[in-house]
């Protein structure tokens, strides 16, 4: 029989995320420390300097840039998927799970997720030209003096219409993500979910999880630009610029208030860990599919 998931309440759903987050504060605490330990050691140890100092004037590129851009990438979106995982198996099946005496199954489901995450990419990479030429088309199709921008600067119209085009595909990411999340949480926890699967068990619940996420996630992530901000207005370290008074400055930062910054992507696995149990994934079997 196929296991059919019922509407979603959302703040109950958000209130039971961030409950679970509260919970596991200490375990949060520790796996955001892991999060950004390799970058901030990668820093202090001058890996990263060549490719933190290539500026808009920088006429050629540093000795080892693209030695310093790969350790970037490794110690930041590849290193972010075992501590998503991480994340997931904390709050599906509870910290005497979190860490497990081989490492081998992580690295294995570090490598399923990324592939998995190859689909989505494709899809971001199809709504961003369908959005871009649509941008394009409206540009060229209107007269208004505010669309009238150039390279170097733009009209107030064609900025608007910029924004409201790189709104709509974060949205469009991030409902199309949703439906999907029940196959990356199952991968997380060693189980298998195909995406038809994951689409069909959430069908009902798209704009819901949506709003649980947006209303969820806001909060945090405002939370965690305000601590951005104090860090530049107080003590003049801006990570966007990467510029502080002393360079290593920067990697205690993050390492101070890792816990903070990484709040919006801690929320993100918890509300998803959520709507996996809300959905009855636990119980479904491809067979059923």
């Amino acid at each position: 029989m196929t296991i059919e998931c019922t509407k979603l309440q959302i703040f109950p759903s958000v209130r039971q995320a961030y409950g679970c987050l509260w919970h596991y504060k200490f375990q949060h605490a520790l796996i955001s420390l892991v999060a950004v330990l390799p970058f901030c050691l990668a820093g202090f140890w001058g890996f990263l300097e060549p490719v933190f100092s290539v500026t808009a004037i920088t006429e050629n590129m540093p000795d080892g840039f693209n030695q310093s851009f790969g350790i970037l990438v490794m110690t930041t979106f590849i290193w972010a998927v075992p501590v998503i995982i991480l994340w997931h198996r904390l709050y599906l099946l509870g910290p005497e799970h979190l860490f497990r005496k081989r490492a081998w199954p992580l690295i294995t489901r570090s490598l399923k997720v990324i592939s998995h995450s190859l689909v989505l990419l494709g899809m971001g990479m199809i709504a961003t030209v369908t959005v871009i030429w649509g941008v394009f088309y409206l540009r060229i199709m209107s007269d208004a003096e505010d669309m009238t921008g150039t390279i170097t600067e733009m009209g107030q119209q064609e900025y608007i219409l910029y924004m409201v085009a790189i709104l709509v595909v974060l949205v469009f990411l991030l409902t199309i993500g949703l439906r999907f999340s029940m196959a990356f949480s199952s991968l997380t926890i060693g189980k298998s979910l195909r995406f038809t699967a994951s689409w069909r068990l959430t069908r009902k619940n798209t704009f819901r999880m949506l709003f649980a996420t947006l209303s969820g996630g806001l909060p945090l992530a405002t939370l965690a630009v305000g601590t951005l901000w104090l860090a530049n207005h107080y003590f003049q370290i801006d990570l966007l610029a990467h510029t502080a008074p002393d360079p290593e400055m920067i990697y205690i930062f993050i390492l101070m208030t890792a816990p903070i910054l990484t709040l919006p992507l801690a929320i993100l696995c918890s509300l998803t860990s959520t709507f996996y149990r809300h959905c009855g994934c636990a119980e479904f079997r491809e067979s059923q599919d």
